[in-house]
């Protein structure tokens, strides 16, 4: 199956602001040749498929602030462009327990076929943004922007934010002692998902470089409306531009 390439979309590419926002889940967008992969339409507006609220976010935060995003323009369940190339969950069959039928049983040809039209294109935009910054003498602070569930599996999540990281803490750590100081938030450490399991977006754009780097996840109920939205956007901003001016997270590091 011949597919075209759709190329992410990068808001204020010039930026040398400091900060790169990726936003890997930012769509639920299937490509019409894909047939919504057997699925009904009102899964489309559902976490399985979209990141809720993580694209908004990630605008008003670049808008906000000046910096540069990438925003993917396609879902999770086409391919999952914060999954190794060879991840079992690359395309996944089946998400939080709903099957997927136009997942099941593909060749590696045909994954591959995705790989080049929407992942390959995704990453390069991710990498040539980084590229440009380093050259250009910034150490861009790195993040992904992410949004989650208030249930999975029948638990109730406590935390209103959380802030994964690998192998470098340094960026988690001081944005969640700041937010400590300034908020009352439940904040998540590794928590709802550990970034030593699911973080490959992070690992390759940032830590690699030796840039600071994390994945913010918003819990989606708190997402809901426009000025949520904003409230978030705005802490997350204020918070950011207190860690880039800081110099023991503002520095490269390799592990």
């Amino acid at each position: 199956m011949l597919l075209e390439a759709i190329e992410p979309e990068v808001l204020n590419g010039d930026a040398t602001g400091g900060l790169v926002i990726i936003c890997e889940h930012a769509s639920s967008h299937i490509p019409s040749v894909l047939k919504n992969l057997g699925l009904d339409e009102k899964y489309l507006t559902e976490h399985i498929a979209i990141d809720i609220g993580a694209e908004a976010v990630t605008r008003a935060m670049a808008k906000m602030m000046g910096v540069t995003a990438i925003i993917a323009r396609v879902s999770r369940l086409v391919i999952d462009c914060n999954r190794e190339a060879d991840h079992e969950t690359l395309v996944p069959e089946a998400s939080d327990q709903v099957f997927i039928p136009g997942n099941a049983n593909l060749t590696p040809e045909a994954i591959a076929t995705r790989r080049l039209a929407y992942y390959e294109p995704f990453h390069q935009a991710c990498d040539k943004i980084i590229e440009q910054q380093i050259v250009k003498g910034e150490i861009p602070l790195v993040i992904g922007m992410h949004s989650f569930t208030n249930i999975m599996n029948g638990f109730v999540r406590p935390w209103q934010i959380g802030f994964l990281w690998n192998k470098d803490p340094r960026l988690a750590e001081a944005m969640m002692g700041l937010m400590e100081r300034e908020t009352d938030l439940t904040i998540g450490n590794n928590e709802p998902y550990s970034g030593k399991d699911l973080y490959y977006t992070m690992n390759r754009h940032g830590m690699a470089h030796g840039l600071p780097q994390t994945t913010i996840e918003i819990r989606q109920d708190l997402l809901k409306k426009p000025a949520m939205v904003m409230e978030w956007a705005t802490l997350l901003a204020d918070t950011l531009d207190e860690c880039m001016h800081r110099s023991d997270v503002r520095a490269i590091r390799h592990y």
